[in-house]
């Protein structure tokens, strides 16, 4: 049975896979929005006067935008054509600490060239602005202090600062998380994707639409916007014509019942 006209009520999600594999890679389903765009080039063929005898079709293209509600590091590793990897990595940080008998201890170990673990140390003034700058020596003395990370303990001159002061420690740690490196001769990937919608007809009946696109090529071209607004992850890619085994393929629409059983 041929299903006619549908609305599109809720965009599901869209799974991405490995072209060549098939392999799964990652899925977005948390869409704001989602748009397939196809354009096409007409040339017309005139005769006398400019009369428009037929016209050329040529240059189809396919390209698919839209917006995540999350950030999605398959998605950035996508975009950027780098690969996210689980490991142990340097990350800046910062303590908000006080000195209480000339000593004070980081949250963390700070790690480094030995001697000069910590990057930075000033002690704040009454306004919470940075005042004098401390610097991380062999021993202590005015303006230098030490530190030991087997304890994560800075230890300051006698007179330098009053017990209860705040002073603000800047440092390098180790830190274990998923880690996604955006090199300069890296670019974006490609993918099979395919777009899982829900449709239902005038008549209230309930269908699964699928979009299936063999291969699309990621534009590396993206931003993430922080601050008072929700951060979303936006992305374009655009649809080729020659995916492994279904040369000339675009995409594929195809709309089935909700609970349609399998095929014989």
């Amino acid at each position: 049975m041929r299903i006619g006209n549908v609305t599109i009520t809720s965009l599901e999600d869209m799974l991405f896979f490995d072209p060549v594999t098939s392999d799964y890679w990652f899925t977005l389903d948390e869409m704001h929005n989602g748009t397939i765009a196809q354009s096409e080039d007409k040339v017309d063929i005139t005769g006398k006067q400019g009369r428009k005898l037929n016209s050329l079709k040529r240059n189809k293209a396919v390209t698919v935008s839209g917006t995540n509600g999350l950030v999605s590091t398959g998605l950035l590793e996508a975009q950027t054509g780098g690969t996210a990897e689980s490991k142990a990595t340097p990350g800046m940080w910062h303590d908000d600490i006080f000195v209480n008998n000339d000593t004070a201890a980081t949250s963390f170990v700070a790690v480094g060239s030995a001697g000069n673990e910590i990057d930075t140390v000033y002690i704040k003034n009454k306004d919470g602005t940075l005042g004098k700058e401390l610097t991380q020596g062999a021993g202590v003395a005015a303006g230098v202090f030490t530190y030991n990370p087997a304890t994560k303990v800075l230890t300051f001159d006698e007179n330098e600062i009053a017990d209860g002061t705040e002073i603000v420690a800047y440092y390098t740690r180790k830190i274990s998380g998923t880690v996604l490196e955006n090199f300069s001769d890296n670019y974006s990937k490609k993918a099979k994707v395919y777009i899982n919608a829900f449709g239902e007809d005038n008549c209230a009946n309930i269908y699964r639409v699928q979009f299936y696109l063999p291969l699309v090529d990621f534009d590396g071209n993206f931003e993430l916007a922080m601050g008072e607004t929700q951060t979303v992850h936006n992305f374009s890619m655009e649809s080729l014509a020659g995916g492994c085994g279904a040369s000339g393929l675009y995409w594929t629409y195809t709309i089935f019942g909700a609970e349609a059983e399998d095929a014989a």
